[in-house]
């Protein structure tokens, strides 16, 4: 089982980076534009994620899996360095917590990729440029990569909950 809590330990920091990551890409990408008026001149438009609905809700699964997995990381360093879990009702949270929370971020990711991809097929762009697009896109892969971590860590929680408590009876 050794092994395993170690294994479980790694999933949740790569998990913590990876959304970290995408936070961070996320609020700050940004872009400028000028747009040409019939009636005035050049209108500077600037605009972020947070003008779009779904990128913020990808923020809020982003930032609510960062915190899960900060606690969780905390939790796995412990069980590392002591070799048990700091409290047997842990191990439930545990298992049906990290389903949640990863399904929560993967959710987040969806909603991520899938505005980018609607506003790759407006006309004209709608003056969003592609670099903004690319930023955004590589904050979803960031949040999908969380995604990804924290499902293992859920498999891992699982299989270590079956293993020390399951078969002892």
């Amino acid at each position: 089982m050794g092994c395993l809590v170690i294994v479980n330990l790694l999933s949740r920091i790569l998990s913590l980076c990876s959304l970290a990551t995408s936070i961070t890409i996320l609020t700050t990408a940004s872009s400028d534009m000028t747009v040409s008026s019939l009636f005035h001149k050049d209108v500077e438009v600037k605009f972020g994620f947070s003008d779009f609905y779904a990128y913020r809700y990808m923020l809020a699964c982003a930032a609510a899996g960062f915190v899960y997995s900060l606690l969780q990381t905390a939790f796995a360093i412990i069980q590392v360095k002591t070799g048990d879990c700091v409290c047997d009702k842990l191990i439930h949270f545990d298992v049906y917590a990290d389903k949640i929370m990863s399904m929560i971020v993967g959710t987040g990711a969806a909603a991520g990729f899938g505005l980018t991809v609607d506003l790759n097929y407006l006309p004209n762009r709608a003056m969003i440029t592609v670099d903004f697009l690319n930023k955004e896109n590589v904050a979803a892969s960031f949040c999908l990569g969380g995604f990804v971590c924290t499902m293992i860590s859920s498999f891992i929680s699982l299989k270590i909950f079956k293993d020390d408590y399951l078969y002892e009876c």
